[in-house]
């Protein structure tokens, strides 16, 4: 696909049959993943309503900081495969330590472990969420109990993996890898290379842990919820030399540990396999775990820390911080158009001033996915490799420059013109009457 970006094939052949059964409508097209984000938010919800335990307050924490996912709620009906990501790679993680006891260690019910399996075949970051939950609970239980598993079912879940492989190599992989270098080059900046200076390198964790966070409150809210997150961490490995505390957490188990796992992955594979990090949509599925990190930092302070007065009201602060955050992320998300929405800009096309429309190469996707056709005789949509040619007067049209390349793309377009009259511009996007 253009710009390298890719959609598991599976995924869009649902897409392709809601708009067969339906039409060809905006509604139909982004069913599949607003169905997903719904599940989604219920999956997300429940996770860390489970590991707030009886604690209200952490409630209340838990549904906030979901409601100021200002990512996660930008993806609620986008065509991409995002929503679905998460939806899947969180179910791993609602499974709780017995069904892998069950399964792995006793070697029960391989039916529900090929089950959990499966969507490994469906999506490109479900098995990394997989991995690292069964990483996790391993680590987990070996501590606990005993490092033993079933020598069938370890099989049977490596067989099943493979297979999953196999399928998602034939559907997707095959003809992704064919656009590696433009994939690359399009995310260099998220990439975290080992010859890259170590500033860079930790600046890009950094984007990735705690890049979910912006606008002004940023670095308050980053202050409040790090030490959280310290403390999660350092809590959920000191468990791991301590039988008694584990016991005693058995119930939420392992997951925690398979955030951690998680996320330490998802830095390796940025180095492996190359895989974008910066906080955002290709990274989403793991923004709830930098939550668990949170509400597990927050259980330690109300149950085993023994300044509990000292401990409280710098946990409360912090819920403050986070709630102010939240609020108003979620204010501005409600305010601020859909980034991508074309319709309010195609209003202002006047067909008698210029019959042509030069799509900008960031928002090709765009303009070919509206039903219905732009108000002008000519749409121009190869515009990656060139500029306009001279003496023409055209519309300039483009949406949600979210990265450099597209950026300096369109101050390129501005510098070439000989006349640059702005028509509409707003964070979403932009329309231009131009002369070359």
């Amino acid at each position: 696909m253009e710009m390298g970006l890719y959609f598991p094939r599976l995924y869009m052949c649902v897409i392709a049959l809601f708009r067969e059964i339906f039409g060809y409508k905006i509604w139909s097209i982004r069913l599949l993943p607003t169905i997903c984000f719904l599940v989604g938010t219920i999956f997300w919800l429940r996770l860390l309503s489970k590991r707030s335990n009886s604690f209200i307050s952490l409630h209340i924490l838990s549904g906030i900081i979901v409601l100021g996912s200002s990512f996660w709620l930008e993806q609620s009906i986008q065509l991409k495969q995002y929503t679905f990501d998460v939806a899947l790679a969180l179910i791993p993680f609602l499974a709780g330590d017995a069904f892998f006891e069950q399964t792995l260690a006793e070697g029960k019910s391989r039916i529900k472990l090929l089950a959990l399996v499966l969507p490994c075949a469906l999506s490109y970051t479900y098995p990394v969420a997989l991995l690292a939950r069964v990483i996790g609970w391993y680590l987990y239980t070996g501590r606990r109990k005993s490092w033993r598993l079933h020598w069938r079912a370890v099989i049977t879940f490596a067989v099943a993996l493979v297979m999953a492989f196999i399928i998602i190599w034939f559907t997707d992989y095959r003809y992704n890898f064919k656009d590696q270098n433009t994939y690359v080059t399009y995310w260099k900046d998220c990439i975290l290379h080992i010859s890259a200076h170590p500033v860079t390198s930790l600046r890009l964790i950094v984007n990735f842990l705690w890049g979910w966070h912006h606008g002004r409150l940023m670095p308050l809210v980053i202050a409040a919820v790090l030490p959280l997150q310290a403390l999660g961490l350092y809590w959920t490995v000191k468990k791991l030399k301590d039988r008694q505390a584990l016991e005693a957490d058995s119930d939420w188990g392992a997951r925690t540990l398979g955030s951690i796992c998680l996320l330490t992955m998802m830095i390796v594979a940025s180095v492996v396999v190359s895989y974008p990090i910066c906080a955002g949509r290709v990274v989403l599925f793991t923004q709830v775990h930098t939550q668990i990190l949170i509400l597990e930092g927050a259980v330690y302070l109300l149950t085993f820390w023994n300044m509990r007065k000292l401990a409280k009201g710098f946990l409360f602060a912090g819920i403050a911080i986070i709630v102010a955050y939240s609020t108003h992320r979620y204010i501005g998300f409600v305010k601020e158009p859909p980034p991508e929405n074309l319709r309010p800009i195609l209003s202002f096309v006047n067909p008698s001033l210029a019959n042509t429309v030069w799509v900008h190469p960031c928002s090709i996707a765009q303009v070919r996915s509206l039903p219905d056709p732009l108000p002008v005789q000519q749409v121009i949509t190869k515009t990656r490799k060139g500029l306009p040619e001279p003496g023409q007067k055209i519309w300039i049209l483009w949406t949600h420059l979210s990265d450099g390349f597209c950026k300096e793309s369109l101050e390129e377009l501005r510098v070439e013109a000989k006349n640059w009259q702005v028509v509409h511009e707003s964070l979403a996007g932009g329309l231009v009457l131009a002369e070359y």
